[in-house]
């Protein structure tokens, strides 16, 4: 932490001073626009109710707490938001170098997030995704106990979905029933309450129904790629809050993005049943997991990264883990993300130009390639070899 502190200093403030625009970066819209929306929900929610009737909408009710808390401080919205932000970062910091002092592994993991969540730009403190990570690396990193676990995996859940990822490293069945079951209490008791007191609160189960293909998905690359070539006739339109594919063979590709989903989960619980537990296994089936569920969807926004990198630096801190050839894949991922938005983002999402759009397409490419070398590590590392065969003696 010596130099590391230092150096995540500079680069939040690089950060900040980006989003807040002092520093003239690409497409401000990017950067600001969620923020923005953030805002007019926060009024909203002050007001007593969850949005009505807004597509955008698709948070667990709890996800209101982040929207809210810059409402504490005296700052504009915007500025309050990224201070927030920022202390979200910094928390997941020391969690880290916690966690890898406890370890002995050395500075890696510090290293991994201070220059690896960097490599994102602005987008890390312009979203939400930031505090819902620190809850994820929390549970991640603060204790081994199951119970503990599956409380913080509940309340994160209750903020946006995805930390219910991180009870596939749950090994043993106590250990996964112990943790599934705390997490479920977590999220009825947080969702309830929110429900009782606020109306329209279970509003984002059926606001995601509707979406179609984001043009930044896995599934949408070809379709992104052939039309940058002059091959595919489509479009993108601004739809349910992202750019989405309009065209040809797209409602094929949604399907296909959906089953892959479960069939993602299915190759985990093959896993899971074959593993024998070993001290790593329940970081690095985590990183694997959060990689399926981002490559399987119909949306992978910027921030999705957010999560990726957060689980990555605790894989970098823990001794003998499978997952670091995955990890370094998803730094050089980050990096191009962090170039695209917003340096080229309209070259890909809107006009279909072929640089941005190649740069899309080599993205995703190296996040695929992560995700497979994700779960070929995490099989390897985990399942035992079949006994091999003892010669037969010659007579």
């Amino acid at each position: 932490m010596r130099y590391a502190l230092p150096v995540w200093v500079i680069t939040r403030a690089v950060l900040f001073l980006a989003a807040t625009q002092v520093i003239p970066v690409g497409l401000a819209d990017s950067f600001t626009n969620d923020v923005r929306l953030y805002g007019d929900w926060s009024t909203v929610l002050l007001g007593g109710q969850f949005p009505e009737g807004d597509e955008k909408w698709q948070y667990p009710p709890f996800a209101a707490v982040p929207m809210l808390a810059p409402h504490l401080l005296p700052w504009s919205y915007q500025i309050s938001f990224y201070v927030i932000a920022l202390l979200c970062d910094l928390a997941i910091l020391l969690l880290i170098h916690r966690f890898s002092t406890r370890y002995g592994t050395g500075p890696a993991a510090v290293w991994a997030w201070t220059i690896g969540a960097a490599l994102l730009g602005p987008i890390l403190i312009s979203r939400y995704d930031l505090m819902v990570t620190l809850v994820a690396v929390a549970a991640l990193t603060a204790s081994r106990d199951a119970y503990v676990r599956g409380i913080l995996i509940g309340v994160g859940l209750s903020i946006k979905v995805w930390p219910v990822a991180l009870l596939v490293g749950l090994r043993r069945w106590r250990e996964l029933l112990t943790g599934a079951g705390a997490a479920l209490g977590a999220t009825v008791v947080a969702c309830g309450a929110a429900a009782l007191v606020m109306p329209h609160a279970l509003d984002f189960l059926t606001n995601q129904q509707e979406r179609g293909l984001q043009v930044e998905s896995l599934a949408g690359t070809p379709f992104a790629l052939a039309r940058a070539l002059g091959w595919w006739g489509g479009f993108t339109s601004y739809q349910h809050g992202a750019m989405e594919l309009v065209g040809d063979g797209i409602e094929t590709a949604t399907q296909v993005s959906v089953i892959a989903t479960p069939v993602a989960l299915l190759l985990l619980l093959v896993w899971w049943l074959r593993a024998t537990p070993t001290e790593t296994t329940y970081y690095d089936a985590a990183f694997t997991t959060v990689l399926f569920l981002v490559l399987t969807s119909r949306v992978l926004s910027p921030q999705y990264l957010i999560w990726l990198i957060g689980i990555a630096a605790v894989t970098f801190a823990v001794h003998g883990s499978s997952q670091r050839p995955a990890a370094w894949l998803l730094l050089a991922a980050m990096l191009l993300t962090g170039i695209m938005y917003p340096w080229v983002e309209q070259d890909y999402s809107w006009d279909g130009e072929l640089p941005g759009t190649l740069l899309l397409v080599l993205r995703n490419l190296l996040l695929l390639a992560a995700a497979i070398v994700s779960f070929v590590r995490l099989w390897q590392s985990s399942v035992p070899q079949r006994a091999r065969r003892k010669p037969v003696p010659a007579i």
